[in-house]
């Protein structure tokens, strides 16, 4: 899945952004503090699973008007989509999510979630949008930590690092293969 373009009717400081023709492999965006980097990152997150509490009460309503949302265009192999999220049902509307094929269909959540392939949030979040707090906390690690560290974030599927899996599968081989410190009597 690739996300080929955004528009936020309105989220946060922003209203009537439209940023089209996204890279096919990344998109950093940068700029001066408080310019809205991380609420474009919130947005995009919002739009793909959902307007939580915390999202809401930090970017809605939007600062300058708009509808409570927007769309992301979005490829997926050979089909191209376009889904939209606004939030406007009260408080704890996580927002309903329309897909608009290319052809004009207009359906629920189903090309979205196939498109997601069961990718949840928190990997979303570790793997694909990686914010400023992640990246600041790097500079606090010497060059061994920092390259464990991207490594845990990068590799973590269903809230487990794999990382950690290999830690823990070569310290219960160890324990398997020897006794003690001596060579295991296991050929």
């Amino acid at each position: 899945m690739k996300i080929t373009d955004l528009e936020i009717d309105g989220f946060g400081v922003w209203h009537n952004l439209k940023l089209t023709n996204l890279s096919p492999r990344l998109t950093s965006f940068y700029g001066a503090n408080e310019a809205g980097k991380t609420t474009v990152m919130q947005f995009v997150r919002s739009v793909l699973y959902g307007v939580t509490p915390g999202r809401r009460k930090r970017y809605l309503p939007p600062v300058d008007g708009g509808q409570p949302g927007g769309a992301l265009g979005i490829a997926d192999g050979e089909l191209r989509f376009r889904a939209s999220r606004i939030a406007d049902r009260g408080p704890d509307d996580v927002g309903r999510v329309i897909c608009t094929a290319s052809d004009g269909a207009t359906g629920g959540d189903r090309l979205l979630r196939e498109a997601l392939a069961d990718v949840d949030e928190v990997t979303y979040s570790n793997v694909f949008a990686v914010s400023l707090d992640e990246i600041q906390e790097l500079n606090m690690l010497s060059g061994t930590k920092a390259g464990e560290w991207i490594y845990r974030l990068t590799s973590g599927l269903d809230r487990v690092s794999l990382y950690d899996v290999i830690q823990e599968l070569g310290a219960n081989r160890e324990a398997l293969l020897s006794d003690r410190g001596q060579s295991s009597q296991i050929v």
